[in-house]
């Protein structure tokens, strides 16, 4: 049960994705946005998912000391994501951080000795930075096909800037759908880089 909670929210969010990709119209007019915003949003968080969990464990006896320094060092990254909302004309992507930050700090509640749990963080924070940039790669090399992200879709979509994402944004809902399911997948198998194991104990 433990491991499902953890991978909950990863698992939610390949959904969502998935869903944009096959069936955008379900999802609205802005929800391909959302989709390339938490792409950016999650390339900030995977670089402080062993800091974030690192502060989760910590102070565990305190409530509210184990809360002031997370929210803390969290608002360091609105200023990034206050110019990407700006820039895209919204105000959700806050929401998109808080999401995020959530399935990153998910594995706190899991019941292991604090030694294990910054084990695991470390460890999920390598597979997370080998799916991000194997993701990359995997969809900038790959013929992905459009789906359910026709011209007119896109169109509505009215997405800022330029670049490959934005010109071709089948491949960063590709990408986001991948690099969440194996997110998910990997908490849910208890997926570990090499390095120490980390032992379930039970009762």
């Amino acid at each position: 049960m433990a491991r499902v909670l953890a991978a909950l929210p990863d698992a939610i969010t390949a959904g969502f994705f998935l869903l944009l990709w096959l069936v955008p119209q379900w999802l609205g007019p802005t929800a391909l946005r959302t989709g390339l915003l938490m792409m950016l949003v999650e390339f900030i968080l995977m670089h402080a998912t062993g800091i974030l969990g690192g502060m989760a464990l910590s102070n565990a006896g305190d409530t509210r000391r184990q809360w002031k320094p997370i929210l803390l060092f969290s608002s360091m990254y609105l200023l990034f994501i206050a110019v990407w909302a700006w820039t895209f004309r919204a105000w959700w992507p806050l929401l998109a951080l808080a999401w995020l930050v959530a399935g990153k700090l998910a594995l706190a509640w899991q019941p292991l000795p604090d030694a294990d749990k910054r084990d695991r963080i470390m460890s999920d924070w390598g597979i997370s930075a080998l799916a991000y940039l194997g993701g990359v790669f995997a969809t900038l090399m790959l013929p992905l096909p459009r789906l359910g992200l026709t011209g007119d879709v896109v169109a509505a979509a009215d997405l800022p800037g330029s670049g490959e994402w934005v010109d071709k944004p089948h491949t960063v809902v590709a990408f986001g759908l991948i690099y969440f399911a194996v997110l998910a997948t990997g908490k849910l198998r208890g997926w570990r880089l090499p390095g120490k194991p980390v032992v379930v104990r039970n009762g």
